[in-house]
């Protein structure tokens, strides 16, 4: 009986913390600037204590930034519209981003109707490791930040009050493949990973050059700049498998 007793206690407690993280006011709308690609607003997520701005975002760059997944790791992306959306929210306080993470999967489960459930899969990915003689990366002193975005006019990644789950999340994607945290270290850090000297943009590029090797890249710039590298591996991936979705939110 007293086990019963402590079960429903806990349970309760854990459904008055799910209620308590969702955000007070919210408006989600289908972005109405979908003309050519020229004429598309870029896509913007701008969290600030306790508010959350996200613009002509599709429901892919939502999902990844709600879970902190790559695209990789989501099992059935067909399920996904092409449709963006402008979604404003605001927390009844000064949440932290990480608290907005998880206000916004309550939104979405709400407002598009989403429910998914989580699989491991076993499959080739990129362990993120410590490199021979440690790391670089400095503990950050901020209350809170962004976390992991990339930088305007660079080929480069700022973090502030990074934890590096998040910048797993950024290297899968040139390398096609999962990118799991591996290092054990488990504090958020202020860096820049800057891959410039291996990457020209675009204007830089010169017609027949052949696009640079993401993996060589990276595990020339991880160990100088980070004191991280990167291991190919047969590792665990846990992946998001989207059970319903609808693509017409329910607005404000």
């Amino acid at each position: 009986m007293r086990k019963l007793i402590a079960g429903t206690c806990l349970l309760t407690t854990m459904a008055v913390v799910g209620h308590s993280q969702s955000f007070e006011v919210a408006s989600v709308k289908i972005n109405q600037s979908q003309g050519g690609e020229g004429n598309r607003q870029p896509p913007a997520v701008e969290p600030s204590p306790g508010n959350l701005t996200m613009r002509n975002v599709g429901m892919m760059q939502a999902l990844i930034w709600a879970y902190k997944i790559s695209p990789l790791q989501i099992s059935n992306p067909q399920l996904i519209g092409s449709d963006r959306y402008d979604i404003l929210a605001k927390a009844n306080g000064p949440a932290k981003t990480d608290e907005m993470r998880v206000m916004l999967q309550a939104l979405l489960a709400e407002r598009f109707k989403l429910t998914l459930h989580r699989e491991t899969k076993e499959m080739s990915a990129y362990a993120l490791v410590e490199a021979k003689g440690g790391h670089k990366l400095k503990e950050s002193e901020d209350a809170d930040g962004p976390g992991v975005t990339p930088v305007t006019n660079k080929m480069a990644l700022s973090a502030k009050k990074a934890s590096l789950d998040l910048l797993t999340m950024f290297l899968s994607q040139p390398l096609r493949t999962p990118c799991i945290d591996m290092t054990g270290l488990k504090g958020k850090y202020d860096f820049e990973l800057d891959v410039s000297a291996y990457v020209p943009m675009d204007k830089e590029k010169r017609e027949g050059d052949p696009p640079p090797d993401p993996v060589y890249v990276l595990q020339q710039v991880l160990p100088k700049q980070l004191g991280l590298k990167l291991e190919a591996r047969k590792l665990p991936v846990e992946m998001l498998v989207i059970d319903h979705i609808e693509k017409k939110p329910i607005e404000n």
